[in-house]
């Protein structure tokens, strides 16, 4: 049997508070009901107690403007714990300032206890792999002296300026330890590229939506493209107010509807957008929902648009691809690959209001003929993307070191 480490810094933890992400959770998750025993080790930053009671106040702002979460406390002491049957070993780095590495010294001290740990259950990985640059580069070189058999991988969430920024001294060093390079999106691969070759084995590290959510679909169109759809946490950077503006500008008194499924920092003032605009009969805001409620709003439209100013990877596009939606999502973000424009849906720049009208436009003019076929190649492609297969192209790309 095949043994994983997944190393991280963000991570679900079983509070019923955690609004982080749970991408490195559905790998593990899938890993272990395929029969790989798996391991996770959470590196979690540890501030001074006045940075958490600033996180708190502002915690909403912060949300809006970066689209990140502001954790209000972090376990100051190590814990061992399972999540979804997933054994983690919580790992909290002292640091006084963020987007900083941990001194050497605190790295070490913390490395040396997940070895103690994994030495006490006789676990011994094959494959380390690590989200996320800050710290899990630095911790991939200590886990490759410590297992120099085991495959090493290091997904990028973000562009690989990170890098240098984050170890400027000694990231060449590092980025020898890792042998497989793993990205969350086409644009992120292309930039890494560009800046360091392509010297080493690469894959597109996607995420997936459960199966259960692939349906038999027949998306029709017979009143052609009318019912959009928005889905998603209401901040700045969703660019929801955007996205009201275009189709104010491109639908103008047709008859049409757009359902704004999510909340957020951004509600109020996108309320008096609609007021300004007159947009009151043609906008719905259903404020948040469960994962259930949302897939049968989305099953009922026929358009969703999301065009994010920042965006690794967003499941609810492959959501609504799964279901035939026309999706429109952000040019040169995580979709941008997924999405082939004018094949499976259309892309557009973030905060282009005249670009996304026109966008919107053409696919409201497009014949049913031609909405069918985009509908019908979206669920293809989304149906590739379900956790299971996402998670096998994943550790295959690991374990077979093929170049992609």
């Amino acid at each position: 049997m095949k043994k994983i480490l997944l190393i991280t810094n963000i991570y679900p933890n079983n509070d019923p508070e955690y609004k982080g992400t749970a991408v490195c959770h559905s790998f593990t998750k899938e890993w272990s009901s395929m029969g790989y025993d798996v391991r996770v080790v959470h590196f979690d930053s540890l501030f001074p107690r006045p940075y958490y009671w600033i996180g708190k106040i502002f915690n909403e702002r912060i949300q809006a403007k970066t689209g990140t979460v502001a954790y209000t406390k972090t376990p100051r002491t190590p814990q061992k714990y399972e999540v979804h049957g997933v054994p983690v070993i919580f790992v909290p780095l002292k640091k006084y300032l963020p987007h900083k590495a941990p001194s050497q010294r605190r790295t070490f001290k913390a490395f040396n206890y997940v070895i103690s740990e994994l030495q006490k259950e006789g676990f011994a990985p094959d494959v380390v792999t690590a989200h996320f640059v800050l710290p899990q580069l630095q911790f991939l070189e200590l886990f490759k002296k410590q297992y120099p058999d085991a495959k090493t991988c290091l997904v990028l969430h973000g562009n690989s300026s990170a890098l240098p920024a984050f170890y400027p001294k000694n990231y060449l060093e590092l980025m020898n330890s890792v042998d497989v390079w793993g990205f969350r999106s086409q644009a992120f691969k292309d930039d890494f590229v560009e800046h360091y070759g392509s010297v080493k084995p690469m894959f597109l590290c996607h995420s997936g939506i459960p199966e259960k959510y692939l349906e038999k679909v027949d998306k029709s169109f017979t009143d052609g493209v009318k019912r959009f759809v928005f889905v998603g946490s209401l901040f700045e950077l969703k660019n929801v107010d955007i996205t009201l503006r275009a189709l104010h500008k491109a639908m103008g008194k047709k008859n049409y509807l757009f359902e704004i499924v999510g909340s957020g920092a951004e509600n109020d003032n996108l309320h008096k957008i609609v007021k300004e605009l007159g947009m009151q009969d043609n906008v719905v805001f259903h404020g948040q929902k469960n994962r259930d409620e949302v897939q049968q709003i989305v099953r009922d439209a026929d358009c969703f648009i999301m065009v994010s100013s920042r965006e690794a990877f967003g499941l609810v596009y492959v959501e609504a691809m799964a279901k035939g939606l026309i999706v429109i999502g952000t040019k040169g973000q995580g979709v941008d690959g997924i999405i082939k424009h004018g094949e499976n849906g259309f892309l557009c720049k973030a905060r282009d209001v005249d670009g996304l009208a026109e966008v919107i436009e053409h696919i409201e003019g497009l014949l049913q003929e031609d909405l069918c076929k985009i509908s019908s190649k979206a669920i293809a492609t989304a149906e590739n993307l379900t956790d299971r297969k996402v998670a096998e192209q994943y550790i295959d790309s690991i374990l077979n070191e093929q170049k992609a």
